[in-house]
């Protein structure tokens, strides 16, 4: 029997809280999951179960799962749960977001009255490097908008289902851009939103918070072209963007797609986030306010947009050139 079986109530408790109260997507669900495994396994290989951890034993999981060694003896490379080498170096992010799981889950054992404290709260979260979000410059922007126009559908597809799935790809580029969403929150719309195309519509994005984005001429066009033919894929459901098969289209779809536009235009990688980075990055290059910014991103902190300021190089020399006496 696996270790982890033995402490199934916990997972199956803290599997709830993600999904029922804190409405979190499959994909985050997924990983505040396996964070919790790892940890509980190395409280199976101590003998412990969580209402016994303090700072000392949550501080002995991390010195273990980052490898660090503080005596000169070599140990043999122990296996982890996720399969990886315990000693392998674990990074200041992952650090972080395993931390960020663990004052969740003791958090919710406080809340059920099984602990009087909260172990990880006071544990110092490991500061780590924010990378500047991807954008794509002004003419590969172009080129990626415009790839769906001229895309040529595999043979096994019908001539018109090629060509409603042609319009179905210019219609998510240009909605992502338009409006900054995340992918989840665009594949999460439904075709009776959108009937009579508004220039706004209202989403749920994370954390079941909603606000409005907007969608421009370009990107409402391209959805009237979508929309005209969306019946030729035979959608078995409301959604809005189908698969070939009918099927509601998902991340990995969408994913796929842009990886082909991104071999044909000769780029390295093209995902739907770095369209939401070019959205937010060219509305602060044109002076959009950052807390505006902020609503349209549907960020819960001011810092997590901050972070475009960096890559809004642009405004910032237009900035201090139009304002600083001695800029120009």
């Amino acid at each position: 029997m696996s270790p982890i079986s033995e402490y199934s109530r916990y997972l199956e408790d803290f599997r709830r809280n993600l999904e029922v109260e804190r409405e979190l997507s499959p994909h985050s669900v997924r990983a505040y999951m396996a964070d919790l495994e790892e940890f509980l396994g190395f409280l199976a290989s101590e003998q412990l179960i969580p209402e016994e951890c303090d700072q000392r034993v949550l501080r002995a999981f991390f010195t273990k799962r980052t490898g660090v060694d503080f005596s000169r003896k070599v140990r043999s490379s122990e296996p982890v749960l996720t399969g990886k080498s315990a000693r392998r170096k674990l990074s200041a992010r992952s650090q972080a977001r395993k931390l960020s799981t663990l004052r969740l889950f003791f958090r919710q054992l406080m809340k059920a009255g099984r602990i009087q404290s909260n172990p990880a709260r006071d544990l110092p979260s490991p500061r780590f490097y924010r990378a500047l979000p991807g954008v794509l410059r002004p003419g590969e922007l172009e080129n990626v908008l415009e790839a769906p126009a001229d895309d040529s559908m595999p043979r096994r597809l019908k001539k018109e289902v090629g060509e409603a799935v042609r319009r179905r790809d210019q219609a998510i580029f240009e909605t992502l851009y338009s409006s900054g969403m995340r992918i989840s929150e665009l594949l999460s719309l439904k075709a009776h939103e959108l009937e009579g195309l508004p220039d706004r519509i209202k989403i749920t994005g994370k954390g079941s918070k909603q606000r409005i984005v907007f969608l421009g001429e370009e990107a409402r066009k391209a959805l009237e072209n979508y929309l005209e033919l969306r019946s030729v894929l035979r959608p078995t459901d409301d959604a809005l963007f189908c698969n070939s098969r009918g099927g509601a289209l998902t991340d990995r779809g969408v994913r796929d797609r842009m990886q082909k536009y991104a071999r044909r235009l000769g780029m390295n990688r093209l995902h739907p986030h770095k369209l939401r980075h070019s959205f937010a990055t060219d509305l602060l290059n044109e002076g959009a306010d950052i807390r505006a910014v902020q609503e349209m991103l549907g960020h819960s902190s001011l810092s997590t947009t901050q972070i475009y300021t960096a890559v809004s190089k642009d405004r910032l020399r237009d900035v201090y050139r139009n304002c600083h006496p001695r800029g120009s």
